[in-house]
């Protein structure tokens, strides 16, 4: 059984209730208090303004350390945790190669191989980094994802800005390299063409805006800083995962613990540097790799989608959304398990969870609704798990695109690190399944949810407001 204690000790982060330095037993120490008075004192004399700003950092990932030492039982005699040293090494090689919020760097492992080059630019870098300007509060050539990204997403990209815990879905933590709302498969990397489409459109029903009034050259900065710090925080995990579970983090008397990245270990750091290279290869490989994995899709060729094809035949149409509402309801497609029978997200019958709350909840054996086993763990990085609720289809909010190719492409292939699961294709034309000529009836149905009357012509106004009031959903 995985232990819940907070168990991380690494210097200058979060620390077991109680063992906070100057705090004896969750009180503060009269050395430390004075110690207070005097730092408020002095800054009452000079002012703010004369301290010197600290750089910005990225965080670590403590989260992802904490669980990795809870599962694989790596906690020393003395409580602290094996993570630690690997923890300290990841941040050093991430400093290294990636650089810090003010001053990014693209990895020289990526930039010496032509295959990786076209991924992110250093323009753009420079352009979406850096402190956000004081005197204005229009997008520049500097600064771009701190002044207008960071409150929610977070400096490091982890989804914790100081906005985010008043948010339902909380922004995105881009470190998994989980993207929702994409056109290729469920476990591929999204298209920068698809983070641009996010940027300028934004995400209907959440708290991410249009970036409609940027320039193409400014969304572009945002794209590939997105790209950054997921591949940064991707890489982060894969050493962390490699420490715990290939290196020997124990020791014995003769041998000490074998290290991640130790630069003065001139027998071993071109070892190292090599197995951390790989890591980092396989990373940018899934980004380059997404361009083919797009695949293109139409319907039959007598089947009216508005909007996608010219097939101007109501009776086709008409018999399409019933068709639609059938597989809706029933066993095949299972739609309405979640979003019920009406398309209004009220068919769920018990909450479930997003990747990124099962990520370190059910992962550590702590249920994301168990209150009482997540509190020790919102110091190091946890956030409460929100229960994802079913889209409600009725108000037509969606937020991968309204489009029938974006329907038919969440239907096919599910939503990413959500509930929301694939479509269960047929193998063959006898085998159980869905058809892919069901999917577009699906399409078709769940457009008409949304519409006064869907009509081949796709001349039909989308209705304001849904008869009931319903869930809003989070999918």
């Amino acid at each position: 059984m995985a232990s819940h204690a907070v168990i991380t000790s690494w210097p200058g982060g979060p620390h077991p209730v109680g063992s906070m330095p100057g705090v004896k037993g969750g009180e503060m120490s009269r050395s430390s208090k004075w110690q207070g008075w005097l730092a408020i004192g002095f800054l009452a004399v000079v002012g703010c303004d004369a301290m010197p700003p600290e750089p910005e950092a990225f965080e670590p990932n403590y989260l992802y350390a904490h669980r990795l030492a809870s599962t694989q039982d790596l906690t020393a005699a003395n409580g602290t945790s094996r993570m630690d040293q690997p923890l300290s090494d990841a941040q050093r090689l991430l400093v290294d190669w990636f650089g810090t919020p003010d001053d990014p760097k693209i990895p020289t492992a990526l930039q010496e191989d032509d295959l990786y080059k076209e991924l992110i630019s250093q323009e753009h870098l420079q352009m979406a980094a850096g402190p956000a300007p004081k005197d204005t509060t229009e997008p520049g050539s500097r600064g771009l994802y701190r002044q207008f990204c960071a409150n929610c997403h977070g400096i490091t990209g982890h989804g914790r800005g100081t906005t985010a815990a008043s948010q339902n879905p909380y922004p995105r933590d881009f470190r998994m390299g989980v993207f929702k709302f994409k056109s290729t498969p469920s476990a591929s990397k999204p298209l920068h063409d698809d983070l641009m489409r996010i940027l300028a459109r934004g995400l209907p029903g959440s708290q991410m805006p249009a970036f409609d009034k940027f320039s193409q050259d400014q969304r572009k900065a945002l794209a590939d800083y997105v790209v950054y710090l997921s591949m940064r925080g991707e890489f982060e995990r894969a050493l962390l995962r490699t420490a715990a579970f290939e290196l020997d983090l124990e020791g014995s008397d003769q041998t000490p613990p074998d290290r991640l990245y130790d630069p003065s270990n001139s027998e071993k750091v071109a070892e190292q540097l090599d197995a951390a290279k790989d890591l980092l290869a396989g990373i940018a490989d899934k980004w380059v790799e997404a361009e083919d994995e797009v695949e293109e899709f139409m319907p039959p060729e007598t089947l009216p989608v508005p909007g996608l094809n010219e097939v101007d035949d109501q009776v086709a149409l008409d018999a399409s959304i019933a068709r639609g509402k059938e597989l809706f309801l029933g066993q095949a497609a299972a739609c309405s398990q979640c979003h019920g029978a009406s398309g209004k997200g009220d068919g769920q019958k018990a909450p479930d969870f997003d990747a990124w709350a099962k990520d370190w909840g059910m992962t550590t054996d702590i249920e994301p609704g168990d209150v009482d086993a997540i509190r020790p763990l919102l110091s190091i990085g946890a956030m409460r798990p929100q229960p994802v609720l079913p889209r409600n289809l009725v108000e037509g909010k969606f937020r991968g695109g309204d489009m029938p190719l974006d329907l038919y492409r969440r239907i096919r292939y599910g939503i990413a690190g959500t509930p929301m699961p694939a479509a269960a294709l047929s193998t063959s034309e006898d085998a159980p399944g869905l058809k892919e000529e069901d999917l577009w009836h699906l399409v078709n149905y769940v457009k008409s949810l949304s519409e006064v009357r869907l009509t081949s012509d796709s001349s039909a106004a989308p209705s304001t407001v849904a008869d009931e009031p319903a869930a809003q959903g989070s999918q």
